[in-house]
């Protein structure tokens, strides 16, 4: 008998746990978070709780693994070249930006390199009034020189001097990278 109670309760219980997709065949996310969330867009990940759910959403050009330690994460490769004040980065081809009706029929697309250039720009825009356009302070002046896409899957950042802490600066979700036409 203990048994038989014991599995109904286990079958009530996962049951309990399972929600149905909404009829329109998509799915809904449920984020608790205690101090609410001000803003999805990474221009705006000043506090602990955007940043969280920015992190959920968007991806940089590097990271920081378990051990802290920076690697790449769109980026496949970057170098870095000997006057330090050159960075070129190689992009994954494998990564896309999540489904939206706002990229037309195919629903989503690849990353590509003036994706990253039209995010970096755009977070040193006066217009958007970004708190973390700080993290480009040793960035070229003119964004033109400053952010380059030589082709689909290669970019270019180019410091005014040599600072070492900008690599860890990219690894803020500040820096991460957000498609053009759903900002738009």
């Amino acid at each position: 008998m203990k048994t038989v109670l014991a599995l109904a309760f286990s079958a009530i219980f996962f049951l309990g746990c399972f929600r149905p997709d909404r009829p329109d065949g998509r799915a809904v996310f449920r984020y608790n978070e205690s101090n609410g969330i001000t803003s999805l867009d990474p221009a705006f990940a000043r506090n602990l709780e955007n940043m969280w759910a920015v992190n959920q959403l968007f991806d940089g050009l590097v990271q920081l693994n378990h051990q802290l330690e920076i690697e790449p994460a769109v980026a496949r490769t970057y170098t870095i070249d000997s006057t330090g004040t050159t960075y070129t980065f190689t992009l994954r081809n494998d990564v896309f930006f999540h489904s939206s009706s706002l990229f037309g029929p195919s629903e989503t697309r690849k990353v590509v390199a003036e994706d990253v250039v039209f995010s970096f720009r755009r977070l040193l825009d006066p217009a958007v009034a970004s708190p973390g356009s700080w993290i480009f302070d040793a960035v070229v002046a003119d964004p033109n020189l400053g952010f380059t896409a030589l082709n689909d899957s290669m970019v270019v950042i180019r410091l005014a001097k040599p600072f070492p802490p900008f690599l860890g600066l990219l690894t803020t979700q500040y820096a991460n990278i957000v498609p053009r036409e759903v900002v738009e």
